[in-house]
């Protein structure tokens, strides 16, 4: 029987911490942290209001472990934010370190059930880019393929089973699935259409077998793509149903104050046109960043945490960002099929989109988008045999890609036999904790002083779930 429905959790790894590159903010920037309630203990004025507290100690409905803990005056006034995350450390840098170039996409494609591929697909970019290998635009042209039909998989999967619950008063999708058997049905068949696009190209829809550095080892035939094509084709009605579904829930009224970063690649040469960027380009933000991947750690900065065992990112101006599909749809519209601008119109979605609850109608529009883009490319690659080849020496490499969940970094050395001397892995979770929490504040703020504690709880809840944070990724 076809399988219906993959959703695999990551395998935990016991191990403790490993702290790479770690960057501290300027001082004079610390006074725009203290949303997160993380100013120096003896600079806090004393509040004359006993703190009412809201704990959960195991957030429900989110890749890996986590609680949260906000404290709040009886004036109203948001005394204290913390995203636990406790998720045991699992290490997987010091696993790659000792390790040949060309198991470094296997392991960390173990490091998510969610987005091996995201991991993969940047693992082998940041080799080519030490060893000074560029793919065939063949390689390169399946690998966005593959990215994309991650994406799409991993939206399906977050926007029905971990979003809408909250929407309909369930505590979880299975309870949902007896009254909204339509919606089930949606589901299902979305994510085996994209499943099977993953499984034919990579050899199998999780952790693929296929992609190599320097390109596949085995590809599908012409008639395949072609069907995947038709398969997909299917389904995009439910995409499009799925974006007016989403567009209907009730979602808080809020606007993030951190800054938006993504991919972005414009056109260059004749060949080559701006498109959609999953897996190359370079970092924009909305306040003003343009630069090479290379730069990265000019711009971005990491800080460890007492109470979490992930690293917060910030931006090196002292400023918290969001990256994800709300930051990709809002810096890179233009670049969406024109049937997915027209379904944005539709579902009443503008730029810029500031309320971090839409990062959930963003998702259902790059569901749709993505459905657009494989279906392009599947009609488009004819596959042709190529054979892997390396040429293996010594260097720095670098690459970003978009995972579902946001920017995701890779960063090795590698010695001139080919061992894996340093790596350094920043995950979309990772970079969004910081701005996570100062809307968490921002939200406190609005609605805590409602006596409803309930209320608050969801809506915090609410907020978490829908940056579509992976904790297991955020500890790696």
């Amino acid at each position: 029987m076809p399988m219906r429905l993959l959703w695999l959790g990551s395998l935990r790894k016991w191990a403790s911490p490993q702290t790479i590159y770690f960057a501290d903010l300027p001082s004079t920037d610390q006074q725009n942290l203290n949303f997160a309630g993380e100013q120096n203990s003896m600079d806090r004025q004393p509040n004359p209001f006993s703190p009412k507290t809201i704990s959960i100690d195991y957030l429900a409905r989110t890749e890996g472990e986590s609680g949260l803990m906000v404290k709040i005056a009886d004036g109203g006034d948001v005394q204290e934010i913390k995203l636990k995350i406790f998720e045991p450390p699992r290490f997987f840098e010091g696993f790659l370190v000792g390790r040949k170039y060309s198991e470094a996409g296997d392991i960390v494609s173990r490091i998510c059930g969610i987005c091996p591929i995201s991991h993969l697909t940047t693992s082998l970019q940041a080799v080519e880019d030490a060893m000074g290998i560029m793919p065939s635009p063949q390689t390169r042209r399946l690998r966005r393929l593959m990215c994309v039909s991650q994406v799409v998989a991993s939206h399906i999967i977050h926007l029905y089973m971990f979003v809408l619950p909250d929407y309909f008063g369930y505590p979880g999708f299975a309870e949902m699935m007896p009254e909204f058997k339509k919606e089930t049905d949606y589901l299902l068949a979305m994510k085996e259409a994209v499943n099977n696009v993953a499984e034919k190209i990579g050899g199998r829809p999780l952790n693929p077998i296929s992609m190599v550095v320097n390109g596949f080892t085995k590809l599908p035939d012409r008639e395949t793509m072609l069907s995947l094509a038709e398969e997909i084709r299917a389904v995009l009605p439910m995409a499009y149903e799925t974006a007016m579904m989403m567009s209907r829930l009730p979602y808080p009224d809020l606007e993030t104050e951190g800054e938006f970063a993504a991919l972005r690649k414009e056109a260059s040469g004749e060949e080559e046109s701006g498109e959609y960027a999953f897996n190359e380009g370079r970092l924009v933000s909305s306040g003003g960043l343009n630069l090479d991947i290379h730069d990265y750690f000019a711009a971005f900065c990491e800080q460890e945490q007492g109470y979490a065992q992930a690293k917060k990112s910030f931006l090196k101006t002292g400023n918290t960002y969001m990256s994800g599909a709300l930051a990709r749809v809002n810096l890179k519209f233009d670049q969406l099929h024109d049937e997915t601008k027209k379904l944005a119109q539709e579902i009443g979605f503008s730029r810029p989109d500031r309320n971090p609850f839409h990062n959930n109608l963003a998702q259902a529009l790059e569901i749709y988008d993505g459905m657009l883009e494989s279906i392009r490319l599947l009609s488009e690659i004819d596959p042709k045999k190529e054979v892997p080849s390396v040429d293996i020496r010594a260097g720095e490499g670098v690459a970003i890609t978009e995972a579902p969940r946001g920017l995701l970094m890779h960063r090795y050395v590698i010695d001139r036999r080919g061992v894996i001397e340093e790596a350094n892995l920043i995950t979309p979770t990772s970079q969004n904790f910081a701005n996570i929490e100062r809307d968490l504040h921002l939200l406190a703020a609005r609605y805590g002083q409602s006596d409803d504690h309930e209320a608050l709880r969801l809506k915090c809840e609410q907020l978490i779930r829908a940056y579509d944070p992976c904790f297991s990724c955020s500890v790696h």
